[in-house]
């Protein structure tokens, strides 16, 4: 399988990227982004493209792939709905309809936001692109909602509410193992949630959304 990867700069991607690296399925991953992820690996090639919104420029790149998985997102917090929408839904979707284009049948991956479901702008966003997805004639596809994640070893959040977060929370991640089990549905990691997503676009997710506790059964 040839994975398009983007967002493997921030948390979540780059638990993805290490698992898709590590997976014997993956054959390659080609990582979209504004900067270079550095990572250094015999199936990883970067594309980077300083404006993520000019698709039509790198489509002759985009051919020939199996699967993508979109790990890209932004803080609501300062933005209206018109702006958080921009990155968000209009971006989200332009790649996923060229993507799809250029290769008919690519399963698509998309990582949402545990609370997606509930009534705050950001989550009424969230829900829109969820929806248009899985309408789309994808051969897999699938959201993921995932809770409070454990960043994986060196892996750092770029968000600062939630960097303080997993210093607060420091010791108990000592404990991760024991949280996931006892509390599923708040609790994941990098590893699990990187593999969830890869088993979304292998067709081996029994629904389309996955919430926190979806992702540890998954990603297990």
């Amino acid at each position: 399988m040839k994975v398009i990867l983007f967002g493997a700069t921030g948390m979540v991607g780059m638990g993805c990227l290490r698992e898709a690296l590590a997976s014997p399925d993956v054959e390659a991953v080609l990582s979209i982004s504004r900067q270079s992820c550095g990572v250094e690996h015999p199936k990883l090639r970067e594309l980077l493209l300083p404006d993520l919104f000019e698709v039509a420029a790198v489509e002759q790149q985009l051919v020939g792939y199996d699967a993508c998985i979109w790990a890209i997102g932004v803080s609501s917090v300062g933005l209206d709905e018109a702006a958080y929408a921009r990155i968000t839904e209009e971006l989200t979707l332009r790649w996923a309809r060229t993507l799809l284009r250029l290769n008919p049948g690519i399963s698509f991956c998309y990582c949402s936001a545990g609370g997606a479901g509930g009534p705050g702008m950001w989550a009424r966003v969230r829900r829109r692109v969820e929806g248009v997805l899985n309408e789309m004639p994808f051969r897999h596809v699938g959201a993921v909602r995932p809770g409070f994640i454990r960043p994986g070893p060196g892996i750092r959040s770029k968000t600062r509410g939630y960097q303080l977060g997993i210093v607060l929370l420091k010791p108990l991640f000592l404990m991760t193992p024991l949280l996931v089990r006892a509390f599923p549905g708040l609790f994941t990691t990098s590893e699990r949630l990187g593999r969830a997503m890869l088993s979304v676009v292998q067709g081996q997710a029994d629904g389309f959304i996955l919430e926190s506790a979806d992702i540890n059964r998954v990603g297990g």
